[in-house]
């Protein structure tokens, strides 16, 4: 079959855009022609696309060959209409709430150029990406053709532009009940969806086209690992090529943080972290992450956060508690990997716990509302020493691969819903016991291992105290459970000492058996097709 993918971002770094790649990846390999339609100007670099296309004049006329992925950026003059800003090399970027109709109907119309070019190749199916806007863009390129259509929500679309927009409403409503089936990846999502669109659900057909399909992961990309030493080997060659590659993220030596303990205002002091962000490419490693690396050692444990560095992923308040889990696990690590707005935030935060400020870690994790401070804050600062927290800017699949079978807990603590645990599940693969938020789609994950090792899945379990307006979970409850959650989950995967991986082995294997057998991409894959 002919299978296309609309996605209107990247196939590169979180959420939809590697739910994209990976259904890409697993359809070629079931040996199905795939085409995807995405704004990725750098996905000729993907090791799984055969063939790339810029420009809707340049789309063939032809489909591409069976077992082969073909993506295609088609023309959208060079204004991406996203959900959540953030910096997209080579556009001018515009969140949707904020664009006119006329931007809006001009992206939809140049979309669906494209895939008409590609629809008159010959298409079996086609799945849409998000609530807006590739379902309407769907749904007015393959009006006529009887070519039959589904829809992947993911939250983002709605949580940021949908709720916040009542004239997007009908986008979404105009794609969606067109569509086949309406694809959500938890349970949570599809009470979500109708409660989001309790007006038009009948109109729409909510009740009989939605169906639970989680997303996955490649058992292929994430697996066990038994060698510390030479882990961190094949990590470090991968980073080296990673910056040959893309040389120009965040190199320590030119950066700056701004003062604080002045007389900037909070706002003044989020405005100029962020202009600092947009000084290097953010979806790259560290230029100096080599350089910078202390080794992780046989007898130190490593807690990491890998995702967004944005206020809703509570990687702030990770950090926050991360000086209470020294003094329960002095040998712990801590490595942040990944990329965003609030990177430095993050690392004004760090710089102010090596330096035992608290007044300056108050100022630069008070910025811009990134973290939810406990009552008493200073209850939980503590000077750290030097070296213990790692950031490593943006890591993809042949980096993280090889580093986070080394860590022993990953930590999902997400403040705002998350469509489906992803990163979770990930770290299950690579044999890491993951702790996650009980709330949302990351509940399902838990709620998978119960279903195996009840003990398990209640040791991964973070509880959750409501935020309020937007929030599903408060952040500074993130900081006061961490500390005691972190130590339980390692002291049950250590119970004879961090030098002793017996029964670490042992937790790695199961937890790997569970994500392979519920949630692998090649069962997902075959679940949409159904």
């Amino acid at each position: 079959m002919h299978l296309v993918l609309v996605h209107g971002y990247l196939l590169g770094g979180t959420g939809s855009n590697v739910y994209t790649a990976n259904i890409a990846k697993s359809w070629k390999h079931m040996g199905h022609a795939v085409t995807v339609i995405c704004q990725d100007p750098f996905a000729g670099r993907l090791d799984f696309v055969d063939e790339f296309i810029v420009g809707t004049a340049k789309i063939p006329s032809e489909a591409p060959k069976a077992g082969t992925v073909r993506v295609v950026v088609p023309d959208i003059n060079g204004l991406l209409l996203v959900y959540w800003y953030d910096l997209y090399e080579g556009y001018e970027v515009k969140t949707m709430v904020n664009c006119t109709l006329e931007e809006i109907e001009a992206n939809i119309e140049g979309t669906v150029a494209g895939l008409k070019k590609v629809i008159a190749q010959g298409v079996d199916r086609i799945l849409a990406n998000h609530a807006i806007l590739s379902p309407v863009i769907t749904k007015r390129a393959t009006e006529g053709t009887g070519i039959p259509y589904d829809v992947k929500i993911h939250g983002s679309s709605i949580i940021f532009s949908v709720k916040n927009r009542q004239d997007l409403r009908r986008y979404a409503v105009e794609g969606i009940k067109n569509c086949h089936k309406l694809i959500v990846g938890a349970k949570y999502m599809a009470e979500f969806v109708e409660e989001t669109f309790e007006v038009e659900k009948n109109e729409m057909g909510l009740v009989d086209k939605m169906v639970v399909i989680s997303p996955g992961m490649d058992p292929e990309v994430f697996n066990l690992s038994d060698s510390l030493k030479e882990g961190q080997e094949a990590f470090l060659a991968s980073v080296a090529d990673f910056v040959k590659r893309k040389p120009d993220g965040r190199r320590a030596d030119k950066i700056s943080l701004p003062c604080v303990n002045g007389p900037n205002s909070p706002s003044d002091l989020n405005k100029a972290l962020e202009e600092i962000v947009q000084s290097y490419d953010l979806r790259a490693a560290d230029s100096d992450l080599i350089e910078r690396w202390i080794p992780f050692q046989e007898d130190e444990p490593v807690i990491c956060f890998f995702g967004k560095f944005q206020d809703s992923k509570g990687v702030g308040e990770i950090l926050m508690a991360f000086p209470s889990i020294l003094e329960k696990i002095p040998k712990a690590r801590l490595l942040l990997i990944g990329y965003g707005g609030n990177r430095e935030h993050l690392e004004g935060m760090l710089a102010a716990l090596v330096g035992g400020d608290l007044e300056a870690f108050k100022e630069y994790a008070g910025a811009g509302n990134f973290v939810d401070f406990p009552p008493d804050t200073k209850k939980f600062f503590r000077q750290i020493p030097q070296g213990r927290v790692t950031m490593t800017g943006l890591l993809e699949h042949p980096q993280l691969k090889e580093i986070l079978p080394l860590c022993s807990v990953t930590i999902t603590a997400s403040k705002a819903l998350e469509a489906f645990g992803m990163v979770s599940v990930e770290a299950m693969s690579a044999g890491v016991l993951p702790l996650c938020h009980d709330h949302t789609g990351i509940s399902d994950v838990i709620q998978a291992v119960k279903e195996v090792d009840p003990e398990l899945g209640e040791l991964m379990r973070l509880e959750v105290r409501p935020g309020g307006l937007h929030k599903v979970a408060d952040g500074a409850f993130i900081v006061e459970q961490l500390p005691d959650k972190v130590e339980r989950g390692l002291r049950f995967l250590f119970p004879n000492g961090f030098h002793d991986n017996s029964r670490r082995r042992e937790v790695s294997a199961k937890l790997r058996e569970i994500a392979v057998a519920k949630f692998s991409w090649d069962v997902i894959c075959r679940k949409i097709l159904e």
